[in-house]
């Protein structure tokens, strides 16, 4: 009798020990002021998505219920552009940048706020001058947001 009980919490317990802390994505706010982003809905929507995979890649769960919250706001993104010419050789380099603050809640109350920022660089080399038209290249921004969110989540420490 002693036995069977003792087997049983020993089964709860070793479940509870290794279930996985849930988090809830409370929301993602840009509030950048200046730039083709500012206050832009897709970006905002964009930096969500990559926080919750992120998330998960850490090892925590995702959960709509979860008292441990996690806010973001994206506060500067720009493109810092250098450009170097030496005759009919040319060198571009692009420098996406982000900043962002993360916000830690747990049970309704702020426990840690943190800011981080991203970067990745673009370089391009030609032999002649040809005008890109200075768009903005997605697979750096790509980029740049994984590294600001990776970032904010391993100093938030959760």
């Amino acid at each position: 009798m002693y036995k069977s009980i003792l087997v049983t919490l020993l089964v709860l317990l070793s479940f509870f020990s290794y279930s996985q802390e849930a988090i809830q994505v409370k929301e993602v706010s840009n509030i950048i002021e200046l730039g083709p982003f500012a206050n832009n809905r897709d970006l905002a929507f964009g930096v969500h998505s990559v926080l919750e995979e992120v998330i998960q890649d850490k090892g925590y769960n995702l959960s709509y219920n979860s008292p441990t919250q996690v806010q973001v706001d994206l506060l500067y993104f720009d493109v810092k552009k250098t450009n170097i010419q030496l005759a009919v050789y040319s060198k571009n380099t692009d420098e996406y940048q982000i900043s962002a603050r993360a916000t830690l809640f747990k049970d309704g109350k702020k426990k840690k706020s943190v800011t981080a920022k991203g970067t990745a660089d673009q370089v391009s080399t030609s032999t002649f001058l040809l005008d890109a038209g200075g768009k903005f290249s997605q697979a750096s921004v790509s980029i740049a947001i994984k590294k600001v969110v990776e970032e904010l989540i391993d100093k938030l420490k959760i």
